[in-house]
């Protein structure tokens, strides 16, 4: 079991950004990853789902913005040092 940062592209500023919550997987990426490839051929999680019906909010402009795209959502493993 793995926690995980959750990054999304941002099509309204064109850049990348932490979404602000985390996720417990048991079968997350050992590096970072986009949702697409570290669940190719394999059935999405539920709390996975659950993000792709979330907004998210753009710290450039404000906005609230959907990412469906899951070649646009990362997960990365957060590292305890």
């Amino acid at each position: 079991m793995g926690n995980y940062d959750v990054y999304v592209f941002c099509n309204e500023c064109l850049d990348v950004h932490r979404m602000g919550t985390g996720i417990i997987l048991n079968d997350g990426p050992k590096e970072k990853q986009s949702i697409a490839n570290a669940y190719a051929g394999k059935e999405i999680p539920p709390n996975i789902r659950t993000l792709l019906l979330s907004n998210f909010q753009c710290p450039h402009t404000g906005k609230a913005i959907p990412q469906e795209d899951v070649n646009e959502i990362f997960l990365v493993p957060v590292v305890f040092i």
